[in-house]
């Protein structure tokens, strides 16, 4: 009976120049293509949709802030007449004799109640969201999709082939 001595030594250049990792090397590359391709519209889903839960999040601070001014006026104007008096002349552009009016140049502002709480508003911006990283956006594009697929299967065919080539059949 014949023993077969296998070599001691491990030889690292070979693997990591050879058919086999050139082999491995396309077919990771491919399946990271398809993975991109298949995994970048969720990405971008995800992104619109914390923009809209940003903006959301705002216009409730808005209306918040809105109720808030509103729930002031109210317990303001229940206990004092003069200020119901001054909204009713501000509505209906009434000028109370006993006071001047000074002419403005420029465009006149609106004279309701919303005007005047919009103004009293502090300006809300949503929380800025970090795009997509610019690798992941032409993954999004139609023509370049299918374009990235074909490359995939192309890495995924010429994977296989080099991986069959290194192992001949007797």
């Amino acid at each position: 009976m014949r023993e077969v001595q296998h070599p001691s030594r491990f030889i690292l250049l070979p693997l990591i120049f050879g058919a086999g990792a050139l082999s491995w090397m396309i077919l990771l590359a491919s399946l990271a293509i398809i993975a991109l391709v298949i995994l970048a519209p969720a990405f971008n889903d995800v992104y619109v949709a914390q923009l809209h839960r940003n903006d959301m999040q705002a216009m409730l601070d808005q209306y918040n802030q809105k109720i808030a001014v509103q729930d002031r006026f109210i317990q303001m104007a229940a206990s004092d007449p003069r200020l119901m008096q001054r909204l009713a002349d501000r509505q209906m552009d009434v000028v109370n004799p006993s006071e001047q009016v000074l002419p403005l140049n420029g465009v006149p502002s609106q004279r309701d109640v919303q005007s005047l709480i919009d103004e009293s508003l502090i300006p809300v911006t949503p929380t800025p969201v970090p795009p997509l990283p610019w690798w992941m956006m032409p993954a999004l594009l139609t023509p370049i999709r299918g374009v990235l697929i074909l490359i995939a299967l192309a890495g995924l065919l010429v994977s296989f082939l080099v991986e069959i080539r290194r192992h001949p059949t007797p």
